[in-house]
């Protein structure tokens, strides 16, 4: 009589082995690399958004033209000095109320002119007609 093979589990699993299909793993590689490049994507595109919506505007401001102006203006009337004193305080607070009341309101930040050379948008005659408004209601 000859022999019969083993043919138990175990000695049937020692022999095979199994391997998957060369299709399905580039098809699964295929789907991995797609996701992690549209997470990528995703990401960028909403880091630009952010980082677009927090940056502050820029502006600029002719602070000393503006105070040379009222040096003329104040120059050419005969005040006396208690008076021109008064109207310089209330110029000053009016400036910086101007100023304040602009950046809070736009939150912006506020350049002077002289350090800024092109490419900035100059808010001077708003500044300059709120200042004027202050002055003219004030007593």
């Amino acid at each position: 009589m000859s022999e019969q093979p083993d043919l138990s589990e175990r000695s049937v699993r020692d022999g095979v082995t199994v391997k998957a299909a060369p299709g399905l793993l580039r098809r699964r590689d295929v789907r991995l690399t797609a996701f992690a490049a549209l997470v990528i994507t995703l990401s960028a595109g909403i880091s630009a958004l952010v980082a677009q919506a927090v940056q502050p505007d820029y502006v600029v401001f002719d602070m000393k033209g503006t105070i040379d102006t009222f040096r003329q203006q104040t120059a050419q009337s005969a005040l006396d000095k208690e008076k021109l004193e008064a109207l310089t305080k209330r110029f000053g607070s009016a400036l910086d109320a101007s100023l304040s009341d602009w950046q809070a309101a736009h939150g912006g930040v506020i350049l002077v002119k002289g350090a800024v050379v092109a490419g900035v948008t100059d808010i001077t005659p708003v500044i300059q007609a709120d200042i004027v408004r202050q002055m003219q209601a004030a007593p």
